[in-house]
Protein backbone atom coordinates (compact mmCIF):
# COMPACT_ATOMS: atom_id res chain seq x y z
CA UNK A 1 0.00 0.00 0.00
CA UNK A 2 1.92 3.20 -1.01
CA UNK A 3 1.25 6.44 0.56
CA UNK A 4 -1.05 8.13 -1.18
CA UNK A 5 -3.63 5.09 -0.24
CA UNK A 6 -2.54 5.48 3.00
CA UNK A 7 -4.05 8.99 2.89
CA UNK A 8 -6.91 8.45 1.23
CA UNK A 9 -7.60 5.40 4.00
CA UNK A 10 -6.85 8.11 6.73
CA UNK A 11 -9.28 10.70 5.06
CA UNK A 12 -11.98 8.15 5.11
CA UNK A 13 -11.98 7.17 8.80
CA UNK A 14 -11.61 10.36 10.02
CA UNK A 15 -15.06 11.19 7.73
CA UNK A 16 -16.58 7.88 8.95
CA UNK A 17 -15.60 8.99 12.87
CA UNK A 18 -16.77 12.86 12.06
CA UNK A 19 -20.54 11.47 10.77
CA UNK A 20 -20.94 8.84 13.41
CA UNK A 21 -20.19 11.27 16.25
CA UNK A 22 -21.85 13.76 14.65
CA UNK A 23 -24.67 11.41 14.80
CA UNK A 24 -24.36 10.01 18.01
CA UNK A 25 -24.26 13.80 19.37
CA UNK A 26 -27.49 14.89 17.82
CA UNK A 27 -29.52 11.83 18.54
CA UNK A 28 -28.23 11.79 22.60
CA UNK A 29 -29.40 15.60 22.46
CA UNK A 30 -32.96 14.78 21.13
CA UNK A 31 -33.87 11.94 23.19
CA UNK A 32 -32.10 12.92 26.17
CA UNK A 33 -34.50 16.43 26.23
CA UNK A 34 -37.28 14.19 25.78
CA UNK A 35 -36.52 12.43 28.25
CA UNK A 36 -35.37 14.38 30.94
CA UNK A 37 -39.33 15.92 30.03
CA UNK A 38 -40.42 12.53 30.85
CA UNK A 39 -37.84 11.53 33.72
CA UNK A 40 -39.02 14.52 35.88
CA UNK A 41 -42.89 13.31 35.72
CA UNK A 42 -41.76 9.17 36.59
CA UNK A 43 -38.77 10.97 39.09
CA UNK A 44 -39.71 14.30 40.41
CA UNK A 45 -36.52 14.77 42.24
CA UNK A 46 -34.94 16.96 39.85
CA UNK A 47 -31.20 17.34 42.18
CA UNK A 48 -31.23 13.98 43.00
CA UNK A 49 -32.11 12.93 38.92
CA UNK A 50 -29.43 15.13 37.66
CA UNK A 51 -26.78 13.53 40.43
CA UNK A 52 -27.49 10.43 39.32
CA UNK A 53 -26.62 11.45 35.61
CA UNK A 54 -23.58 13.26 36.83
CA UNK A 55 -22.39 10.22 38.57
CA UNK A 56 -23.35 8.15 36.21
CA UNK A 57 -21.27 10.69 33.52
CA UNK A 58 -18.06 10.48 36.07
CA UNK A 59 -17.83 7.02 36.22
CA UNK A 60 -18.19 6.32 32.79
CA UNK A 61 -15.38 9.07 32.35
CA UNK A 62 -13.17 7.33 35.02
CA UNK A 63 -13.73 4.16 32.48
CA UNK A 64 -12.56 5.96 29.65
CA UNK A 65 -9.60 7.66 31.38
CA UNK A 66 -8.59 4.25 32.85
CA UNK A 67 -9.58 1.16 30.60
CA UNK A 68 -10.50 2.36 27.43
CA UNK A 69 -9.19 5.85 26.44
CA UNK A 70 -10.52 7.20 23.37
CA UNK A 71 -8.09 10.01 23.31
CA UNK A 72 -4.31 10.21 24.32
CA UNK A 73 -5.69 13.11 27.26
CA UNK A 74 -5.01 12.05 30.89
CA UNK A 75 -6.93 13.07 34.29
CA UNK A 76 -4.63 15.88 36.05
CA UNK A 77 -4.78 15.81 39.61
CA UNK A 78 -7.18 18.43 40.89
CA UNK A 79 -5.05 20.79 43.32
CA UNK A 80 -6.39 23.27 45.62
CA UNK A 81 -5.53 26.49 42.76
CA UNK A 82 -7.59 24.48 39.83
CA UNK A 83 -10.22 24.14 42.43
CA UNK A 84 -10.59 28.13 43.32
CA UNK A 85 -10.16 28.82 39.49
CA UNK A 86 -12.74 25.93 38.69
CA UNK A 87 -15.09 26.43 41.31
CA UNK A 88 -17.40 29.24 39.82
CA UNK A 89 -17.50 27.37 36.82
CA UNK A 90 -19.46 24.26 38.14
CA UNK A 91 -21.66 26.32 40.16
CA UNK A 92 -23.05 27.90 36.81
CA UNK A 93 -22.89 24.38 35.25
CA UNK A 94 -25.34 23.39 38.24
CA UNK A 95 -27.31 26.46 37.48
CA UNK A 96 -27.78 25.59 33.92
CA UNK A 97 -28.65 22.27 34.38
CA UNK A 98 -31.02 22.88 37.64
CA UNK A 99 -32.77 25.74 35.75
CA UNK A 100 -32.91 23.84 32.92
CA UNK A 101 -35.17 20.83 34.18
CA UNK A 102 -37.15 23.02 36.79
CA UNK A 103 -38.25 24.79 33.07
CA UNK A 104 -39.21 21.25 31.89
CA UNK A 105 -41.44 21.08 34.96
CA UNK A 106 -43.67 23.85 34.11
CA UNK A 107 -43.48 24.38 30.21
CA UNK A 108 -43.17 22.35 26.92
CA UNK A 109 -39.68 21.15 25.21
CA UNK A 110 -40.38 24.08 22.33
CA UNK A 111 -40.46 26.82 24.80
CA UNK A 112 -37.20 25.83 26.92
CA UNK A 113 -35.10 25.49 23.32
CA UNK A 114 -36.79 28.56 21.51
CA UNK A 115 -36.72 31.04 24.93
CA UNK A 116 -33.02 29.35 25.88
CA UNK A 117 -31.78 30.79 22.39
CA UNK A 118 -32.07 34.20 24.22
CA UNK A 119 -28.75 33.28 25.56
CA UNK A 120 -27.43 34.33 22.76
CA UNK A 121 -28.40 37.80 23.30
CA UNK A 122 -27.07 38.07 26.81
CA UNK A 123 -23.67 36.32 25.62
CA UNK A 124 -23.05 38.85 23.17
CA UNK A 125 -24.34 41.98 25.36
CA UNK A 126 -21.26 40.53 27.82
CA UNK A 127 -18.61 39.73 25.67
CA UNK A 128 -19.40 43.70 24.23
CA UNK A 129 -19.06 44.62 28.20
CA UNK A 130 -16.71 42.13 29.13
CA UNK A 131 -14.28 41.40 26.47
CA UNK A 132 -14.71 43.92 24.29
CA UNK A 133 -15.62 41.99 21.65
CA UNK A 134 -17.42 44.31 18.81
CA UNK A 135 -20.73 43.87 17.54
CA UNK A 136 -21.74 44.86 13.80
CA UNK A 137 -24.96 46.22 12.66
CA UNK A 138 -26.24 43.30 10.88
CA UNK A 139 -25.48 40.85 14.15
CA UNK A 140 -27.57 43.52 16.38
CA UNK A 141 -30.09 43.32 13.76
CA UNK A 142 -30.18 39.42 14.47
CA UNK A 143 -30.45 39.26 17.88
CA UNK A 144 -33.37 42.08 17.33
CA UNK A 145 -34.81 39.44 15.28
CA UNK A 146 -34.45 36.79 17.83
CA UNK A 147 -36.02 38.93 20.60
CA UNK A 148 -39.09 39.58 18.54
CA UNK A 149 -39.51 36.31 17.04
CA UNK A 150 -39.34 35.08 20.92
CA UNK A 151 -41.96 37.26 22.51
CA UNK A 152 -43.97 36.36 19.67
CA UNK A 153 -43.77 32.83 20.70
CA UNK A 154 -44.59 33.70 24.10
CA UNK A 155 -47.42 35.56 23.46
CA UNK A 156 -48.80 31.83 21.59
CA UNK A 157 -47.17 29.85 24.35
CA UNK A 158 -49.75 27.16 25.17
CA UNK A 159 -48.05 26.22 28.08
CA UNK A 160 -46.98 29.50 29.45
CA UNK A 161 -46.44 29.37 33.07
CA UNK A 162 -44.71 32.09 35.10
CA UNK A 163 -42.54 29.60 37.06
CA UNK A 164 -41.30 28.43 33.90
CA UNK A 165 -40.01 31.35 32.35
CA UNK A 166 -38.57 32.58 35.27
CA UNK A 167 -36.42 29.43 35.24
CA UNK A 168 -35.67 30.19 31.71
CA UNK A 169 -34.39 33.71 32.56
CA UNK A 170 -31.83 32.24 35.39
CA UNK A 171 -31.17 29.41 33.06
CA UNK A 172 -30.45 32.49 30.10
CA UNK A 173 -28.43 34.31 32.90
CA UNK A 174 -26.63 31.16 34.16
CA UNK A 175 -25.63 30.04 30.62
CA UNK A 176 -24.30 33.33 29.74
CA UNK A 177 -22.20 33.60 32.60
CA UNK A 178 -20.96 30.36 32.35
CA UNK A 179 -20.34 30.48 28.21
CA UNK A 180 -17.98 33.66 29.00
CA UNK A 181 -16.75 32.95 32.09
CA UNK A 182 -15.09 29.66 30.60
CA UNK A 183 -13.65 31.33 27.69
CA UNK A 184 -11.32 33.24 30.14
CA UNK A 185 -10.66 30.53 32.41
CA UNK A 186 -9.55 28.16 29.59
CA UNK A 187 -6.77 30.32 28.66
CA UNK A 188 -5.29 31.12 32.22
CA UNK A 189 -1.97 29.12 32.37
CA UNK A 190 -3.15 26.68 35.45
CA UNK A 191 -5.76 25.47 33.31
CA UNK A 192 -3.01 24.65 30.51
CA UNK A 193 -2.62 20.55 31.47
CA UNK A 194 -6.41 20.40 31.92
CA UNK A 195 -8.19 19.05 28.38
CA UNK A 196 -11.68 19.10 27.26
CA UNK A 197 -12.67 15.86 28.67
CA UNK A 198 -11.00 16.58 31.86
CA UNK A 199 -12.87 19.74 32.39
CA UNK A 200 -16.76 17.58 31.84
CA UNK A 201 -14.87 15.24 34.24
CA UNK A 202 -14.65 17.84 36.97
CA UNK A 203 -17.16 19.84 36.26
CA UNK A 204 -19.07 16.66 36.84
CA UNK A 205 -17.48 15.25 39.76
CA UNK A 206 -17.63 18.14 41.93
CA UNK A 207 -21.51 19.32 40.82
CA UNK A 208 -22.54 15.98 42.81
CA UNK A 209 -21.29 17.62 46.22
CA UNK A 210 -23.74 20.49 45.26
CA UNK A 211 -26.56 18.74 43.74
CA UNK A 212 -26.14 16.21 46.85
CA UNK A 213 -26.82 19.02 49.13
CA UNK A 214 -29.47 20.91 47.38
CA UNK A 215 -31.50 17.85 46.91
CA UNK A 216 -31.25 17.89 51.05
CA UNK A 217 -31.45 21.25 51.64
CA UNK A 218 -35.46 21.24 49.29
CA UNK A 219 -36.54 17.52 51.38
CA UNK A 220 -36.00 15.79 47.56
CA UNK A 221 -33.66 13.07 49.18
CA UNK A 222 -36.14 12.35 52.65
CA UNK A 223 -38.96 12.32 50.18
CA UNK A 224 -36.93 10.24 48.00
CA UNK A 225 -36.11 7.28 50.82
CA UNK A 226 -39.82 7.61 52.40
CA UNK A 227 -41.33 6.34 48.61
CA UNK A 228 -39.02 4.90 47.12
CA UNK A 229 -40.11 1.01 48.15
CA UNK A 230 -44.00 1.88 47.65
CA UNK A 231 -43.77 4.22 44.47
CA UNK A 232 -40.84 3.95 42.46
CA UNK A 233 -39.48 0.35 42.92
CA UNK A 234 -42.36 -0.99 41.24
CA UNK A 235 -42.18 1.58 38.31
CA UNK A 236 -39.79 -0.50 35.74
CA UNK A 237 -40.42 2.02 33.25
CA UNK A 238 -39.61 5.27 35.58
CA UNK A 239 -36.14 3.16 36.30
CA UNK A 240 -35.34 2.80 32.34
CA UNK A 241 -35.90 6.99 31.75
CA UNK A 242 -33.94 7.12 34.48
CA UNK A 243 -31.08 5.17 33.39
CA UNK A 244 -31.59 5.87 29.83
CA UNK A 245 -31.18 9.26 30.68
CA UNK A 246 -27.96 9.02 32.37
CA UNK A 247 -26.57 7.16 29.08
CA UNK A 248 -27.02 10.02 26.94
CA UNK A 249 -26.36 12.39 29.37
CA UNK A 250 -22.55 10.64 28.96
CA UNK A 251 -23.12 10.08 25.30
CA UNK A 252 -23.78 14.05 24.62
CA UNK A 253 -20.62 14.83 26.55
CA UNK A 254 -18.42 12.54 25.34
CA UNK A 255 -19.36 13.59 21.43
CA UNK A 256 -19.43 17.30 22.07
CA UNK A 257 -16.21 16.91 23.26
CA UNK A 258 -14.92 14.79 20.53
CA UNK A 259 -17.12 17.20 17.88
CA UNK A 260 -14.79 20.31 19.08
CA UNK A 261 -11.74 18.57 17.36
CA UNK A 262 -13.30 16.98 14.32
CA UNK A 263 -15.42 20.08 12.97
CA UNK A 264 -15.45 23.77 13.34
CA UNK A 265 -17.67 25.95 15.71
CA UNK A 266 -19.78 26.99 12.40
CA UNK A 267 -20.71 23.64 11.93
CA UNK A 268 -21.15 22.95 15.23
CA UNK A 269 -23.78 25.98 15.12
CA UNK A 270 -25.38 24.16 12.52
CA UNK A 271 -25.21 20.83 13.92
CA UNK A 272 -27.26 22.78 16.71
CA UNK A 273 -29.82 24.74 14.85
CA UNK A 274 -30.79 21.44 13.06
CA UNK A 275 -30.45 19.49 16.32
CA UNK A 276 -33.19 21.89 17.79
CA UNK A 277 -35.87 21.35 14.85
CA UNK A 278 -35.71 17.84 15.23
CA UNK A 279 -35.97 18.18 18.81
CA UNK A 280 -39.21 20.12 18.56
CA UNK A 281 -40.78 17.28 16.05
CA UNK A 282 -40.05 14.55 18.00
CA UNK A 283 -41.43 16.46 21.12
CA UNK A 284 -44.91 17.32 18.76
CA UNK A 285 -45.19 13.95 18.32
CA UNK A 286 -44.00 12.04 21.11
CA UNK A 287 -44.52 13.95 23.75
CA UNK A 288 -47.02 17.20 23.88
CA UNK A 289 -48.66 18.78 20.88
CA UNK A 290 -47.73 22.49 21.79
CA UNK A 291 -47.66 24.69 18.82
CA UNK A 292 -50.25 26.62 16.96
CA UNK A 293 -49.35 27.97 13.54
CA UNK A 294 -47.81 31.51 14.68
CA UNK A 295 -45.82 29.68 17.71
CA UNK A 296 -44.49 27.75 14.98
CA UNK A 297 -43.58 30.28 12.81
CA UNK A 298 -41.96 32.28 15.80
CA UNK A 299 -39.76 29.13 16.47
CA UNK A 300 -38.47 28.95 12.53
CA UNK A 301 -37.92 32.67 12.82
CA UNK A 302 -35.93 32.52 16.37
CA UNK A 303 -33.61 29.69 15.39
CA UNK A 304 -33.31 30.96 11.99
CA UNK A 305 -31.76 34.26 13.23
CA UNK A 306 -30.00 32.36 16.22
CA UNK A 307 -28.05 30.78 12.94
CA UNK A 308 -27.68 33.75 10.63
CA UNK A 309 -25.72 35.30 13.99
CA UNK A 310 -23.45 32.89 13.24
CA UNK A 311 -23.15 33.46 9.56
CA UNK A 312 -22.87 37.18 9.86
CA UNK A 313 -19.13 37.24 8.26
CA UNK A 314 -20.14 35.45 4.76
CA UNK A 315 -21.31 37.46 1.73
CA UNK A 316 -25.29 36.32 1.58
CA UNK A 317 -26.16 36.64 5.48
CA UNK A 318 -27.25 40.60 4.61
CA UNK A 319 -29.73 39.59 1.92
CA UNK A 320 -30.64 36.30 3.72
CA UNK A 321 -31.94 38.62 6.62
CA UNK A 322 -33.61 40.96 5.04
CA UNK A 323 -35.33 38.68 3.05
CA UNK A 324 -36.08 36.46 6.50
CA UNK A 325 -37.08 39.90 8.16
CA UNK A 326 -40.06 40.93 5.31
CA UNK A 327 -40.80 37.30 5.31
CA UNK A 328 -41.70 37.64 9.03
CA UNK A 329 -43.20 40.59 8.54
CA UNK A 330 -45.32 39.35 6.36
CA UNK A 331 -46.65 36.74 7.67
CA UNK A 332 -46.68 37.85 10.72
CA UNK A 333 -49.14 40.55 9.73
CA UNK A 334 -51.14 38.14 7.50
CA UNK A 335 -51.93 36.20 10.28
CA UNK A 336 -52.63 39.19 12.92
CA UNK A 337 -55.38 40.34 10.55
CA UNK A 338 -56.59 36.74 9.72
CA UNK A 339 -57.16 35.80 13.58
CA UNK A 340 -56.93 39.27 15.34
CA UNK A 341 -58.29 38.39 18.96
CA UNK A 342 -56.36 35.28 18.95
CA UNK A 343 -52.97 37.60 18.34
CA UNK A 344 -53.80 40.01 20.59
CA UNK A 345 -54.84 37.76 23.90
CA UNK A 346 -53.40 34.06 25.30
CA UNK A 347 -55.50 32.81 27.98
CA UNK A 348 -52.46 31.21 28.89
CA UNK A 349 -50.81 34.26 29.88
CA UNK A 350 -53.70 36.31 31.16
CA UNK A 351 -54.86 33.43 33.53
CA UNK A 352 -51.39 33.32 34.65
CA UNK A 353 -51.18 36.88 35.53
CA UNK A 354 -54.52 37.26 37.12
CA UNK A 355 -54.74 34.24 39.32
CA UNK A 356 -52.62 35.79 41.95
CA UNK A 357 -55.10 38.81 41.40
CA UNK A 358 -57.70 36.40 42.15
CA UNK A 359 -56.66 34.02 44.93
CA UNK A 360 -56.30 37.47 46.76
CA UNK A 361 -60.34 38.38 45.62
CA UNK A 362 -61.39 35.65 46.75
CA UNK A 363 -59.47 35.20 50.19
CA UNK A 364 -60.74 38.79 50.55
CA UNK A 365 -64.61 37.93 49.80
CA UNK A 366 -64.75 34.47 51.89
CA UNK A 367 -63.30 36.71 55.21
CA UNK A 368 -65.27 39.67 54.73
CA UNK A 369 -68.42 37.05 53.88
CA UNK A 370 -67.20 34.78 57.41
CA UNK A 371 -66.97 38.20 59.71
CA UNK A 372 -70.54 39.50 58.49
CA UNK A 373 -71.89 35.76 59.61
CA UNK A 374 -70.08 36.21 62.78
CA UNK A 375 -71.32 39.42 63.43
CA UNK A 376 -75.33 38.98 62.31
CA UNK A 377 -74.73 35.53 64.86
CA UNK A 378 -73.50 37.80 67.65
CA UNK A 379 -76.55 40.63 67.23
CA UNK A 380 -79.19 37.41 66.97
Amino acid sequence: MNDQDTDQSTTENVKTKTILTLLLYCISGSLLTILNKLAIVAFPFINLLLVLQNGVTVILLLFNFYFCPLTSERLPPLNFTVLKIWTPVVLLFVTMLTSSLFALKYVSVPTVIVIRNLSTISVAILEYFVIGNKIDSLSIGTLFGMFFGAIVYALHDLTFSIEGYIWLCVNIIGTSLYQVYIKKVVHMPEMKDIGPISMSYYNNLISLLILFLLACIMGELKSFLLYFQSIFLPKIKSICIVFLSCILGFALSTSAFALNKLISPTSIMVANNVNKFALIILSEIFVQSTLDLTASIATIFVLFYGWLYSQTKETFAKSLFILATIIFFVLYTALKFQHPTILLTNTNIFSELTSTKQIHTTFLSNFTKTYIDKKNKRVA
